[in-house]
């Protein structure tokens, strides 16, 4: 627990709360972002616990804040913030720590080498599977900052930061680092160079608020165009999801086996009459475009697999219940499911029944 009754750590405390009531006041009152509160909610419960997982994590959710949240609603959250693969979340949430420790060490001790560690570690980039950075990064870091040391919250801070998204929580964590800055390598003078070190450190505060604004101005503008393209892949996702919903037969499912059983019959060499011979080509054309479309399957329909809880948890599944985690079923793949793009983005649920 840091020490908040030292003087430097009460500065410290007063300039990040100025900070969050800034960008807190800048929210439009016409937005909502309940959909921020509810996800920077499920992660704060990941910072606390990194290995929960989702269903554990939706009964908390729903102890806690009162929600109505199903293990579904928690994968969807997670998938939406690319955190849905548990060892990559591990890996953020792990670094996430380490980061605030090495912060909270550098307020405390107040030392330039505690403050180079903590920009070391705040400075490390996390991959994912392309090669790109996770936009999410410092969002976990933040949210960390105050499940670890919830001492620094001036009473209101911690609810505002869980109205912020990843730009805002961005550019939190980045001040944070600036006023840690000015802690760390402030010159130790004699007192009569108080005053005019106090004067230079307000000036170093106004200069970096000035530039964190344009850059934050910038940031905003590519999250606003993120986000109209985030619509049009909504868009899109929404009208697969019906096109394979059941009440018009399952199309994505069907185009899928129809097009192996035109490949079967091309391979066996099977003479069909020319009247049908357009159908086939339309089946082909139709599945031309949900391969455009960067929709795949995610499973092979018609087979056979052996397969734990935790990979069965986002599938529909018909059979026995599980005794346990580690206890794994064979199942066939009834239905394929679907995914957009990165296979972050899941279109339809494969559907399972247990085997013999």
């Amino acid at each position: 627990m840091i020490n908040i009754t030292d003087s430097i750590v009460k500065r410290f405390i007063e300039n990040l709360h100025k900070a969050v009531e800034r960008k807190n006041k800048n929210l439009s009152s016409s937005s909502s972002y309940d959909d921020y509160v509810l996800e920077n909610r499920v992660i704060k419960l990941f910072c606390e616990a990194k290995n929960l997982d989702p269903r554990r994590c939706a009964e908390e959710m729903n102890d806690r804040y009162d929600t109505n949240m199903g293990n579904d609603d928690v994968i969807k959250i997670l998938k939406a913030n690319r955190l849905s693969y548990q060892a990559k979340r591990a890996e953020l949430i792990n670094w996430a720590e380490d980061a605030i420790n090495a912060f909270a060490k550098a307020l405390e001790s107040h030392k330039q080498k505690d403050y180079d560690d903590f920009m070391t570690l705040r400075n490390k980039t996390i991959q994912t599977r392309d090669d790109e950075r996770y936009k999410i990064q410092e969002r976990i870091a933040c949210l960390m900052l105050y499940v670890k040391h919830p001492e620094l919250d001036s009473g209101t801070d911690a609810d505002s930061v869980e109205k912020f998204g990843n730009v805002y929580m961005k550019h939190l964590l980045y001040e944070a680092s600036d006023f840690l800055k000015n802690i760390c390598l402030k010159p130790k003078n004699n007192s009569k160079g108080d005053k005019k070190d106090s004067q230079q450190e307000k000036i170093e505060l106004l200069e970096n608020m000035l530039n964190r604004s344009d850059m934050l101005l910038k940031d905003l503008q590519d999250e606003f165009d993120a986000r109209i393209k985030e619509s049009h892949q909504d868009d899109l996702v929404e009208f697969f999801s019906r096109l394979n919903s059941e009440k018009y037969g399952c199309i994505l499912d069907a185009v899928l086996s129809a097009r192996n059983g035109v490949r079967q019959l091309r391979k066996e060499k099977v003479q069909l009459p020319p009247e049908i011979g357009g159908l086939f080509i339309l089946i082909d054309k139709l599945a031309q475009f949900i391969r455009d479309s960067e929709i795949n399957p995610i499973l092979k329909p018609g087979s056979i697999q052996n397969m734990r809880f935790d990979e069965i948890e986002s599938c529909d599944y018909e059979g026995s219940p599980f005794l346990n985690t580690t206890e794994v079923k064979r199942v066939k793949v009834l239905s394929p499911g679907w995914v957009y793009k990165d296979k972050d983005v899941q279109i339809a649920r494969p559907r399972l029944k247990e085997v013999d």
